[in-house]
């Protein structure tokens, strides 16, 4: 993956809107790291980039020896800490995507920079999924339908086979909830791409958050309608238990606005929707994201259990992803878009 790339020039990924330095020493990569208790990859980034938000740098580097962990990091495990260098901005063709092919895939937009159709190149999983299924055994051609109403690609759509796949969606915690709506109807496949979920605080807070008991105890704004899963894991249960105090507020805006008020301790969103907001909303220097993830999710393409040929197209793309992922293209399309989001929310 982008071990074999960094190695061989690399290329810059994220420059974070509150953690951004115009100058990076190369003397400090090219190197081995050995981490310690308490590393994160959002503080091993801070160290030899000084820029938090390029941890995907280092993961993507050390992917097979972190075993897909982004979140409590092993103790004694060799990371090798590569060098950056310039984005190449140019698109990527996506020759295989054809008006009236015969495999039909739904997406939507405003869901930058994953999906959107002001964003180059229609955005990062746009670019990803044409490339996985060119690097797929027998390339088909296939049509990509924008429907901006999220709403309903899952159903109606997906399951009654208007269309043969969707993407990108957040795939729920199925081993811990079985009977969760996706989970029962859909087939997802291997990741697209991981997402880091922050808390985030006012700068001039006191709050930490080291290991869960950190958070006990406070309270933590998460809009409405969003995921609570990875709060409530077999391990956490902060919840079920009543260990922290959950505010879903109407919508993201919300959330941020009661932390400024002083109302919520924290608020937890991924790492994107953050900056995004941190940016729009006036927040730079007031509120910054905490270096321990509270939870790692994973986008992917999903396909209805209902659909005759699901496993079979599930398995082409499955197979054409995981050889993209063994080259430089992947590693192009995700620095290019990373890059282009950081720069437009500094």
């Amino acid at each position: 993956m982008l071990r074999k790339w960094l190695r061989a020039g690399g290329m810059a990924l994220l420059v974070h809107p509150v953690f951004a330095h115009p100058v990076f020493a190369q003397s400090n990569c090219d190197r081995s790291y050995v981490l310690k208790a308490g590393d994160t990859l959002l503080s091993v980034a801070q160290e030899f980039y000084q820029e938090r938000s390029k941890w995907s740098v280092i993961y993507y580097a050390n992917e097979e020896a972190l075993g897909g962990n982004l979140v409590d990091l092993p103790a004694g495990i060799t990371l090798s800490i590569p060098c950056l260098d310039a984005v190449v901005r140019k698109p990527d063709p996506t020759p295989l995507i054809q008006k009236d092919a015969g495999i039909k895939l739904v997406t939507g937009s405003n869901y930058a920079p994953f999906t959107d159709q002001n964003w180059p190149g229609n955005g990062m999983a746009y670019e990803l999924v044409n490339a996985a299924f060119e690097a797929a055994p027998s390339p088909l051609p296939f049509s990509i339908t924008w429907e901006n109403d999220w709403s309903k690609h899952l159903f109606p759509m997906l399951d009654s086979k208007q269309f043969d796949m969707g993407f990108p969606w957040l795939r729920p915690d199925c081993e811990a909830d079985p009977q969760n709506e996706r989970c029962v109807n859909f087939h997802f496949s291997d990741p697209v791409f991981d997402i880091l979920v922050l808390l985030y605080t006012k700068t001039d807070t006191a709050f930490e958050f080291e290991t869960d008991a950190d958070v006990l105890g406070k309270t933590l704004c998460r809009p409405s309608g969003y995921f609570t899963h990875d709060l409530d894991s077999a391990d956490r249960q902060w919840l079920a238990k009543e260990l922290v105090t959950l505010v879903q507020a109407e919508s993201p805006d919300a959330c941020f606005q009661l932390l400024m008020e002083g109302d919520v301790d924290a608020v937890t969103v991924n790492e994107f929707l953050g900056a995004a907001k941190i940016k729009e909303m006036g927040l730079s220097g007031k509120v910054e994201p905490l270096t321990r993830p509270v939870s790692s999710q994973s986008l992917h393409v999903i396909i209805s259990k209902r659909h005759w040929r699901g496993t079979t197209n599930l398995y082409r793309f499955n197979a054409g992803l995981e050889k993209l992922k063994q080259t430089a293209r992947y590693d192009e399309i995700v620095s290019r878009h990373l890059d282009i989001f950081w720069e437009r929310n500094q």
